[in-house]
């Protein structure tokens, strides 16, 4: 889920690991480790997980996030962990804005202008919706009215 606001992009990502090989490696690495840390090491491998998929750029340029929570849970199952991750990053001014995913096959992105007119309607996929098997995502950004300045998020260097 991607909120466009006046300065600022919260991103809300939800991750499963994949049943079998996949789940059964993380918790055998969140096992291995001692008892009072294996809940700060399972949230950051599922954290790293969920984000190594996912590419945040304005005008081509990496956004790094200002700030990620993370919360663990279980599947409806009770079988598998999952995390939910709340990541913020600042917008600079005019540009656009993407979020690109590595496996399309398994994402679903939807979208919401909390922003008072930053984003460019007519030329965005529809709002609250989800959009399935897309592998990039991009909204067009116009600079921020009646903010006095949004400070600017620094450039990845990865």
């Amino acid at each position: 889920m991607v909120q466009v606001e006046d300065c600022e992009l919260a991103l809300l990502v939800g991750y499963r690991p994949a049943s079998g090989e996949d789940t059964q490696t993380l918790l055998e690495r969140v096992a291995a480790q001692p008892r009072g840390q294996q809940l700060d090491v399972a949230k950051s491998l599922m954290a790293q997980r969920a984000m190594s998929t996912l590419g945040v750029t304005f005008d081509g340029k990496p956004l790094v996030p200002t700030s990620v929570r993370a919360k663990l849970g279980l599947d409806p199952g009770g079988t598998r962990p999952l995390v939910v991750l709340l990541v913020t990053y600042a917008l600079p001014g005019k540009g656009t804005l993407a979020v690109t995913a590595n496996d399309p096959k398994t994402t679903r992105i939807s979208w919401t202008d909390k922003s008072h007119g930053r984003v460019d309607l007519d030329a965005a996929p529809a709002q609250a919706r989800w959009h399935s098997g897309v592998a990039s995502f991009l909204l067009s950004l116009a600079a921020p009215t009646g903010v006095s300045a949004c400070a600017t998020s620094p450039s990845s260097t990865h």
